[in-house]
């Protein structure tokens, strides 16, 4: 089977163990060309407040907090205790706001389902700063996430950290390709990371150990896996 490459790939394989009706929610759909189009289930929700992406084509465009906040008060069109199979988590790019779309997740997922977060494993410093400012000004995210050198993963490598150094009761690991797609699924935390391996979240650190920092994986090795859950 070809090792993905893409972020779709790796979620389109998650939802393959859930049959053709899987559910799907992306948190940080922006251009629905990128990922969410090329989702196979039909059965899928997009959530984005439409900052990059003036069009905005999905469905519920709100804010991650809001969505969750609306969904669980029983004002959007679902159970408040509705569960999806897989959920991308894309949105925006600050571990704080990270960790709050995780934990929001979780409520959230199938018990067998799959957590995936885009942007786990940033090359650079530079491409893990905690703004996007350019030249010393804000410029949209439109006009340069994607260029050379100009590139924003942000701190959701913090966040992925965090949640794998502090939690014992899920399994976790970052596919090392889209800049670094993490997964988080119930089960036994198989690394030996914890919080006073890196406690100030200091970048240099985490490059020197991504490995066992980010529990981080070859594409090849992404389908081992996802099957073997111990």
């Amino acid at each position: 089977m070809k090792a993905p490459t893409y972020r779709y790939e790796l979620i389109n394989s998650s939802l393959l163990k859930f049959g053709k009706r899987a559910k799907y929610l992306e948190i940080g759909v922006c251009n629905p060309r990128v990922c969410f189009n090329r989702i196979e289930t039909d059965n899928k929700d997009g959530v984005d407040p439409g900052v990059e992406f003036p069009d905005n084509p999905v469905k519920y465009k709100l804010t991650s907090d809001e969505f969750f906040r609306k969904l669980e008060g029983g004002e959007l069109d679902k159970d408040p205790d509705y569960q999806w199979d897989v959920i991308f988590i894309d949105g925006l790019h600050l571990s704080y706001q990270v960790e709050r779309d995780i934990h929001n997740a979780l409520r959230h997922l199938n018990p067998k389902g799959f957590i995936l977060l885009h942007d786990c494993n940033p090359p650079t410093s530079f491409m893990a700063r905690e703004d996007y400012m350019i030249d010393g000004k804000y410029e949209p995210l439109k006009e340069y996430r994607y260029l050379k050198n100009k590139i924003w993963n942000g701190t959701v490598w913090k966040a992925f950290f965090k949640f794998r150094a502090t939690n014992p009761y899920f399994d976790t690991c970052v596919v090392d390709t889209d800049w670094g797609v993490g997964v988080i699924r119930f089960g036994s935390n198989k690394s030996n990371v914890s919080i006073s391996d890196n406690p100030f979240y200091e970048y240099n650190i985490m490059a020197l150990n991504r490995k066992k920092h980010l529990g981080l994986i070859h594409p090849n090795e992404w389908y081992e896996w996802l099957n073997n859950k111990k």
